[in-house]
């Protein structure tokens, strides 16, 4: 039988875009808010890629249940905020069934740059991969006035550049995880070498400004070096050592070679 056309108008991408990122936005933040309280505060996780991947894992099985449920009621929060309704390409329900294929295609829209959602550019009725897999379609169960059009067509642009912004800082200036763990440890290899400046002052009445000094301190030569070079990069490291007091410097091993530092004794501090 040829499909029936739906009474309602094809929702806008500016306004599928804007509602995109109205449903997104707890989620994301979410994820990171919880990072933050079970890695820097609750100390329950590690800070290293499965301990972040786990947590994502966890906001994206969310944010999928979220857009299931969304479906098949008709819309997510998002979406009725802007005015806009997922149904079926005859725009009747979408059911169970298709909500739920509908959400679980948002794990082959979303990688390659959203591509999956940028094929709704090219679609005649704005259909996105995970609408093409589910047999639907958003579509705008109330009409905008034409300045309200135009609000959204620019916050939308506005919205896709800071993204665009936010992507960019995070490839370009945003640490890693991997990168936030080689600092981690390099600042915990310089703790561990005030330890060994505070064992080498009580044998020898003074701090020392020589890693070899240091190194036999440590009791084992070829096992300390073996961890400088773990830590540390092997270039400009410094050591500055007085009578009462020591500096600790070196670069960690991170994609930056962050430069990390230490001043004793720690006791005074």
């Amino acid at each position: 039988m040829p499909e029936t056309a739906p009474s309602l108008p094809v929702a806008k991408i500016t306004d599928r875009f804007l509602a995109y990122l109205l449903d997104l936005a707890p989620f994301f933040f979410g994820g990171y808010a919880t990072l933050y309280v079970l890695i820097v505060r609750a100390r329950i996780l590690s800070n290293t890629v499965p301990a972040w991947r786990k947590v994502a894992g966890a906001w994206i099985g969310l944010y999928l249940l979220y857009q299931a449920l969304g479906n098949v009621s008709g819309g997510t929060l998002g979406k009725r905020l802007l005015g806009l309704k997922v149904a079926g390409s005859d725009g009747g329900p979408l059911g169970p069934a298709r909500s739920i294929l509908r959400s679980l295609g948002y794990l082959l829209s979303t990688p390659l740059a959203n591509l999956g959602f940028i094929l709704a550019l090219f679609d005649a009725r704005s259909r996105a991969l995970h609408d093409r897999l589910a047999g639907s379609v958003v579509l705008e169960e109330r009409a905008k006035r034409p300045g309200a059009a135009l609000a959204s067509a620019l916050l939308s642009l506005a919205a896709l550049l800071a993204l665009g912004g936010v992507n960019l800082w995070q490839a370009l200036l945003k640490p890693t995880p991997a990168d936030q763990e080689a600092v981690r440890k390099a600042r915990e290899g310089l703790r561990i070498l005030a330890a060994m400046e505070e064992a080498y002052r009580e044998r020898e009445g003074r701090y020392s400004d020589r890693l070899a000094d240091l190194a036999k301190t440590s009791g084992d030569v070829a096992e300390f070096k073996a961890a400088m070079g773990e830590l540390f990069d092997p270039y400009g490291f410094r050591i500055a050592a007085g009578p009462g007091a020591y500096r600790l410097e070196g670069r960690a091993k991170d994609s930056r070679r962050s430069v990390v530092s230490l001043e004793g004794p720690l006791a005074a501090r």
